[in-house]
């Protein structure tokens, strides 16, 4: 009998154990499911997958997993107005790499966040060191989600997904609703109850519609810290002649309703508004960073912008300006690239402010001194003051008869080499003859085109196949404008090359007109009244 209590000692001991292990097996079982969200299979091998830690004091199990974090440069979301939702802690460059050496053994069983970063890797939407890992913790991922998630920022990823070529159909972050799709992807939202916003990235293709190498070009000019692209994306741009900051289209159109009501610009024009009108002169001075910046200003680009370019390539062919008489821009490529990484903006438009300085006028690198008064195509005589192998090139060889398509005449490329052309003479010119920062030659020479583009209110669509009349005319239309506008001018100015300012003046905002007609619609999500905002929202 002395033997009892050890037996029974032993029976509630034994109890003891099996439900301790019953316990800790449940523990397990229940931590199963949670580390199935978030394993290697999940994370693609990017990243090392779930873990489990032991807690003693509590006697259970918790699961970790690494989420990745990414963002666009901290300087470019103050330059659009945001503050971002998500923080990049330390950068690791490991992740980037391995998600571009795992991008082609990606498969559908993987999370749709690990698929979006190695397409963003792929489009360099993002760079290596704008990305990191967090640790999570599994036991909050809700039960209804099949993958653990991460959490992202709204605006970085609707840029990023602008940039890889998709259209934009609803765009209301604080709402979580997001919803973008392109040949390549899509992205879709729902609102979860416990996370909010909750994103899912669809993968169509293996390549985007445009291109790796056009979307790369759009990811550079995402990345671009100063904000001019990702502001285009919302129709906001930098006027050189106002104070230099990011402004809505609406107040630069405005800006120029005086001047060309003034100068007789007809209200009630039923093809080209007045408003189309204002457009056109603002995109005379303002900063353009990519060949092809996306925006919503397309329905109010004017018409009669074909006209002058068609007008442009017709006296560069008749004058006999052909690629084969050694006309060419040397590294014209690695010029431009080497000032967008010093001074952050498109081409020698800098800001009026700097034109006087001696950083603003020259670089240790590349030569941007004055062009000199032998310039052999810079005679303000002859009217010569654009010369581009490019737009040669396009008018020469174009095959195309859509009338409709103003990008079937001037290929984007093109017209970029013309912007940056007009903007180094433009410099050059309001330097030299110019009263900096007196702006009564700049106001004269914009007097000067509202009077010209008068006579182009009805032009219509197309304009490039009826323009013929026009171009003949031209000539006479533009010196018309001048003498209206130079025999009242008080004070005086340069006569002679504030005509040339002019010219090139309209040159550069037809080109760019052109450029943003054929860079095509970003979709009906992002209108002229949506604002550049943010929220957190997570991607599952």
């Amino acid at each position: 009998m002395a033997d009892i209590p050890t037996v029974v000692a032993l029976i509630v001991a034994g109890v003891a154990l099996l439900v301790a292990a019953g316990q800790l097996t449940q523990q397990l079982m229940a931590t199963a499911y949670v580390l199935r969200k978030c394993d290697r299979v999940v994370t693609g091998r990017v990243t090392k997958g779930g873990t489990r830690q032991w807690h003693w004091r509590q006697f259970r199990f918790t699961v970790q997993y690494q989420a990745i974090i990414f963002a666009l440069p901290a300087p470019l979301y103050p330059a659009i107005g945001v503050r971002s939702t998500v923080q990049v802690d330390s950068p690791s460059h490991e992740v980037w790499d391995r998600a571009l050496e795992l991008r082609p053994k990606r498969t559908t069983a993987q999370a749709c966040w690990i698929s979006f970063i190695q397409d963003l890797a792929m489009s360099a939407c993002i760079k290596p060191g704008s990305l990191c890992l967090k640790a999570e913790s599994g036991d909050r991922v809700p039960e209804d989600l099949t993958v653990a998630p991460t959490r992202v920022d709204a605006i970085t990823v609707m840029l990023a997904c602008v940039a890889m070529g998709m259209q934009v159909s609803k765009y209301s972050p604080t709402t979580g609703e997001i919803s973008m799709a392109g040949a390549t992807g899509g992205i879709s939202s729902s609102t979860h109850p416990t996370l909010g916003g909750l994103l899912h990235y669809s993968v169509f293709a293996d390549e985007p519609t445009i291109g790796f190498e056009e979307a790369k070009r759009h990811g550079h000019a995402m990345l671009q810290e100063k904000g001019v692209w990702a502001n285009t994306v919302f129709g906001r741009f930098k006027d050189r002649l106002f104070q230099p900051e990011f402004t809505s289209l609406s107040v630069l159109r405005t800006r120029k309703f005086g001047v060309l009501m003034a100068r007789g610009w007809p209200r009630d024009s039923v093809t080209d508004t007045i408003a189309g009108a204002g457009c056109f002169l603002a995109f005379g001075h303002i900063d353009v960073y990519e060949a092809v910046p996306p925006s919503n200003v397309r329905q109010w680009c004017a018409h009669f912008a074909e006209v002058i370019v068609k007008s442009h390539l017709v006296q560069l062919i008749d004058d006999g300006f052909k690629a084969e008489v050694g006309l060419t821009l040397p590294k014209l490529d690695q010029t431009k690239q080497e000032f967008i990484d010093q001074y952050g903006c498109s081409s020698p438009y800098l800001p009026w402010e700097n034109l006087g300085s001696t950083e603003g006028m020259r670089s240790g690198n590349i030569s941007l001194d004055r062009l000199p008064d032998t310039d052999p195509f810079f005679d303000p005589e002859s009217g010569k003051v654009l010369a581009c192998t490019g737009l040669i090139k396009s008018a020469c060889h174009t095959t195309s008869s859509d009338a409709h398509n103003p990008s079937s005449y001037m290929p984007a490329d093109a017209a970029w080499e013309a912007i940056l052309l007009a903007d180094q003479r433009l410099r050059h010119i309001y330097f030299t003859y110019g009263q900096w920062p007196d702006q009564t030659f700049g106001n004269c020479a914009e007097n000067i085109v509202a009077s010209a583009i008068r006579s182009l209110a009805e032009i219509g669509i197309p304009s490039w196949g009826r323009a013929s009349k026009i171009i003949e005319e031209w000539p006479g239309i533009f010196s018309a404008a001048c003498n209206e506008v130079l025999k009242d001018q008080t004070p005086p100015v340069n006569e002679q090359w504030v005509s040339v300012y002019a010219r090139l003046s309209m040159f550069r905002a037809a080109y760019y007109t052109i450029m943003m007609r054929s860079a095509g619609g970003i979709g009906s999500g992002i209108t002229e009244e949506t604002l550049p905002n943010t929220a957190l929202v997570y991607m599952a």
